[in-house]
């Protein structure tokens, strides 16, 4: 999938740029990709967040998920299967942070996880926290580990 720099005007802008999906809303912040999850999750809208996240990916050579799930659903059956498919074909260098989850989202997300890193035999770096600010500074170390890694794309 080509970029599309002017789909939220410049990635590179540090203005937030934002767009609803669905039901969500979502806010790319550079090389952060936010989502305020409102209800339950699609598979169009799942389909949609991995453009974005590719969107993301192709500008820095990494990104990062925030997701606030206080006020969302579970996934649909179809969303669950196209994530876990897309999850064990491509992997780019990525680290999320979900917070607000349910006990009942946060275990969904832990057994599709492992599922995942179980079939393909590689890591995801998925974090389960209660608030933003925890959500955000683990975005922060993870950003300072992709560019000492030298993942980080030159801007």
């Amino acid at each position: 999938m080509a970029t599309d720099p002017d789909r939220f005007g410049p990635l590179h802008d540090p203005a937030v740029r934002s767009q609803q999906l669905g039901t969500h809303e979502i806010f790319i912040e550079g090389d952060i990709v936010f989502q305020r999850a409102h209800g339950t999750t699609t598979l169009a809208d799942t389909q949609e967040m991995f453009a974005l996240c590719n969107e993301v990916y192709e500008r820095y050579g990494y990104v990062l998920v925030l997701i606030d799930s206080s006020q969302g659903g579970m996934a649909t059956p179809e969303a669950r299967k196209y994530q876990s498919s897309v999850l064990r074909q491509r992997r780019y260098p990525s680290h999320s942070a979900i917070f607000g989850s349910t006990l009942l989202g946060r275990a969904g997300v832990i057994l599709m996880t492992r599922a995942t890193e179980l079939i393909t035999g590689s890591k995801l770096f998925v974090d389960l926290v209660a608030d933003e600010a925890t959500a955000r500074k683990i975005l922060t170390e993870a950003r300072e580990r992709f560019v000492a890694q030298g993942i980080a794309k030159p801007r």
